[in-house]
């Protein structure tokens, strides 16, 4: 199994409140070799990493991909931080890798995501 040794597919947390106990267990469940995303390790860690670099456990997120008009538009979830952003291209390539690297920037425009609060809380969405 080969590991992902991308710099930019290192799993950082985001800012969370909560208080966790640090796992031994593995980082990720789902492989994580592809050849279709193999430049963009960083998605495929979002999807299926679970332990942040410190070892406290993390749910994987996920993303959509859709169309707006002539445009592509790839939207990434992270449910432990109840955050998402999206990313906007002529292409679906332009989107993918506009997101990939929106992922492994510290200075992502991430957005509150007001569908995943209420799972963040366990709560239940109010009416």
């Amino acid at each position: 199994m080969a590991a992902c040794t991308r710099p930019g597919a290192q799993m950082k947390k985001k800012n969370v409140s909560s208080v966790a106990a640090k796992g031994d267990g593995p980082k990720h469940l789902a492989a994580m070799e592809t050849n279709v995303f193999s430049k963009l390790m960083s998605l495929v860690a979002h999807c299926a990493v679970t332990r942040y670099d410190d070892g406290d456990p993390r749910r994987p997120g996920w993303f959509t991909v859709k169309t707006m008009g002539s445009a592509w538009i790839v939207q990434v979830k992270d449910p432990d931080a109840a955050l998402s952003l999206s990313a906007t291209g002529q292409s679906l390539d332009d989107a993918l890798i506009l997101a990939d690297l929106l992922l492994s920037s510290e200075e992502a425009p991430w957005e509150p995501d007001n569908f995943l609060k209420p799972r963040q809380t366990g709560g239940k969405k109010s009416s």
